[in-house]
């Protein structure tokens, strides 16, 4: 089993409501004083005692560094890092107890099994010794760490993994940071609805297909839902295994229902297989969504002119700019970022450094900020803006209610945002040209 395990210790001045003119221009990590603190009841463990002195909190978690899912795995795992070493080098996390923490870090790499899963979070509990927990990327990985933290009683940030709803009951340890995947098709319908729908009527009738693992079977059944009760002509409709090979049968009946618009709720390998196979068929339609790898800059790469007018939602990107009240803005994260991978960050990169700010936030307002029970009824209390946008969850089921999705196209091989419109987005290029006139 290959593994990383990161312990970092940089003792600079601590800078928790502002941080000094060095220390941000180091580490590109200008801290904003969280200004709205919600009421909390004393908490019913013992509180540590006030001292002041540098302490420490150990986090865990698992990544899928190799494997299918091993891109976002990397990016997730890459910003998880570089929260913790943006932290340490500001001074650690100055909690509601008055001391200071520093962040070690541990993540194994899960291979991108589920059943790796179980048995590292395990190991992290009762071997490593793990305070709180960060989620990994991809459906089912997410899921396999739900029992264990469940069992163990230790605070979870879920990473970017879709969830079931109907599964989602009853958990006390688990708070998500990003829009979980039922709603990834909704943004995209408000997205055609308001910008294209007044200019092309046609625009209305939709094709939607989906994968059948629980992440595709989340956001196609979901998102089917909403785009009828948004009111859209469903001309098509259907699932394939997510292991497919051959999309071709699936297709030519989609292509007999000429839809306008088509939305794949599919991953990386099933997009490009999805694109290649309508290439083949000549099946032409004005506007595409073939899956969520679609928002990585190997998207383009793979495919050149052909990614050229394909859409796809993001949980952020570079362009969306909000007003935050926490953390790093916009620019010092992507900068801070390049800086220490040399890649731009992507909406994965952005979720795991939010799992790392919400762990953080969640302590600064603890007496008790190593007590999971304390640090998840703070998660659950609390809301912020950051630079990923708003973070808001539901104080008892820990799911995320004020954090919206945005929308990108890829224009000439750059992606840009077209959605949502307080982002002052740039225009949506439609319809996109045909496969043959590229």
């Amino acid at each position: 089993m290959s593994q990383e395990k990161i312990s970092r210790r940089s003792y600079l001045k601590y800078a928790g409501a502002a941080v000094a003119a060095g220390a941000v221009a180091a580490a590109g990590y200008g801290l904003s004083q969280y200004h709205k603190p919600p009421d909390q009841e004393t908490p019913t463990t013992t509180v540590r005692p006030t001292s002041g002195a540098r302490r420490k909190v150990r986090i865990g978690g698992t990544k899928p560094f190799t494997g299918t899912n091993a891109l976002p795995g990397r990016s997730e795992g890459d910003a998880n890092k570089l929260w913790a070493k943006m932290v340490n080098e500001a001074g650690g996390i100055k909690a509601g107890d008055g001391n200071a923490y520093e962040v070690e870090l541990i993540l194994y790499n899960d291979e991108d099994k589920p059943e790796n899963v179980g048995r590292l979070f395990e190991k992290l509990i009762t071997e490593d010794k793990v305070d709180f927990l960060f989620g990994p990327v991809y459906g089912p990985l997410g899921m396999a760490t739900v029992p264990v933290v469940e069992k163990y009683r230790k605070f979870e940030v879920y990473g970017t993994a879709t969830y079931d709803p109907t599964q989602f009951k009853g958990l006390k340890y688990i708070v998500t940071a990003c829009t979980n995947g039922d709603r990834y098709v909704e943004n995209m319908c408000d997205m055609i609805w308001e910008r294209i729908l007044p200019h092309d009527p046609d625009a209305i009738n939709l094709a939607i297909t989906h994968g059948d693992d629980i992440f595709r079977m989340i956001a196609g059944t979901y998102g089917l839902s909403y785009a009828r009760q948004r009111g859209f002509n469903i001309v098509f409709y259907d699932k394939y295994s997510t292991s497919a090979t051959d999309l071709t049968p699936m297709l030519t009946k989609a292509r007999s229902a000429k839809p306008t618009i088509y939305l794949n709720a599919g991953g990386y390998p099933d997009a490009l297989l999805l694109i290649k196979q309508m290439r083949e068929l000549d099946f032409n339609v004005k506007l595409l969504w073939a899956g969520t790898g679609t928002v990585f800059s190997q998207f383009a790469v793979d495919l050149g002119k052909y990614a050229d007018g394909c859409i796809s939602c993001t949980q952020w990107e570079k362009g969306m700019i909000y007003k935050h009240d926490y953390g790093p803005s916009h620019d010092e994260f992507i900068e801070a970022f390049q800086r220490e991978y040399n890649y731009l960050p992507d909406y994965h990169a952005a979720t795991g450094f939010q799992q790392g700010l919400v762990i953080q936030r969640a302590m600064e307002l603890c007496e008790d900020p190593l007590d999971s029970d304390a640090v998840r009824k703070a998660a659950g209390e609390m809301e912020m803006t950051t630079f990923y946008g708003k973070y808001k969850v539901d104080p008892v089921s820990g799911w995320q209610v004020g954090h919206k999705m945005g929308v990108i196209q890829w224009q000439d091989g750059e992606k840009v945002v077209v959605w949502p419109m307080e982002v002052n987005p740039k225009p949506v290029r439609y319809p996109m040209k045909k496969w043959s006139e590229r």
